[in-house]
């Protein structure tokens, strides 16, 4: 993660006091909300493991609600109940190191029991459901990076920008001009971006969801972390998809099923969830984006672009 202040009328020590304090904050969210690390949302899918019904914390229960409305609303294309699937991928790890596609019979089990599942009722329970485990890989830091904005600009640095890779916020400005925030080329190198356009951002999330984040080859295929639920495989079609919004966490959610969503598609449902600013790299290195994103977005090469 990194945080950036600019000066605004405060001391060097208070920087850094409420950047640690954003950092603590944000650690506890992750070990709280990481499906595999013996927080809270652990043991809720323990408890399913189990063939019980979990209770949801009062403190979770917005999250889950959310999460759950996304399903909802994009048809399970963004599904939060796919930590199984993710983990029998070997995409639950950043230390491991899949190098084949797992049993297509286990995939089809879990894929299964997802939809044979109880919906969430936005209540103090979920259950049972012995083969099914929460996951929110796919929104979690666009809830909580807003969250610290917010909690910044309590503190008096209402201009900040936070980088928690592949979701990126600001609020405010940089002194007199808006921040600009690169998009990078998939696969370019992390530590040395090449950038694919920047775009300037007041008050609004610049998320990215894409190929290259997590991922291994197999007979010549590349198979990635953003799975497609209703089938357990990874979507296939598109190489990145950045969604800029207000909501870091609509960004990222609605961001993920685009992507899943596929070429063809991902208009569609972007209008349904009323994100207006989208751009798509497909597989052919060609970008796709709406209007809106393109009155915005200042290219850093040749590429061939159609707005839709």
């Amino acid at each position: 993660m990194n945080v950036v202040l600019p000066h605004q009328g405060r001391t060097r020590e208070d920087a850094v006091r409420v950047i640690a304090d954003i950092e603590e904050n944000l650690q506890a969210f992750g070990d709280d909300w990481w499906p595999w690390s013996g927080g809270k949302l652990s043991l809720i899918n323990a408890s399913l493991a189990r063939g019980e019904t979990a209770e949801v914390p009062p403190q979770m229960r917005t999250l889950f609600a959310r999460a759950w409305a996304i399903r909802q609303v994009t048809n399970g294309l963004y599904e939060p109940r796919i930590a199984k699937l993710v983990q029998l991928w070997g995409f639950h790890d950043l230390a491991a190191n899949p190098q084949a596609p797992p049993d297509q019979e286990r995939i089809a089990q879990l894929c299964a029991a997802i939809r044979e599942a109880p919906a969430y009722d936005g209540g103090a329970h979920y259950g049972p459901a012995a083969d099914v485990a929460w996951d929110f890989g796919g929104i979690a830091k666009g809830w909580i990076v807003d969250e610290a904005l917010d909690q910044l600009a309590l503190c008096g640095f209402e201009d900040a920008v936070i980088d928690a890779g592949g979701n990126l916020a600001v609020r405010g400005s940089r002194g007199s001009r808006a921040w600009r925030i690169g998009i990078r080329m998939p696969d370019s190198d992390p530590a040395q971006p090449e950038l694919l356009g920047t775009i300037s951002a007041k008050d609004e999330s610049v998320n990215t969801h894409g190929d290259d984040q997590r991922f291994f080859f197999h007979e010549g295929r590349r198979y990635s972390h953003l799975l497609e639920p209703l089938s357990g495989m990874p979507a296939q079609g598109i190489r990145s998809v950045t969604v800029v919004h207000r909501d870091g966490f609509l960004a990222e959610a609605g961001g993920a099923a685009l992507y899943v969503a596929g070429p063809g598609q991902w208009l569609g449902l972007a209008r349904k969830l009323g994100l207006s600013q989208v751009l798509v790299v497909l597989e052919d290195g060609s970008i796709e984006m709406t209007a809106a994103m393109k009155k915005r977005v200042r290219l850093q090469g040749s590429f061939r672009v159609r707005q839709v």
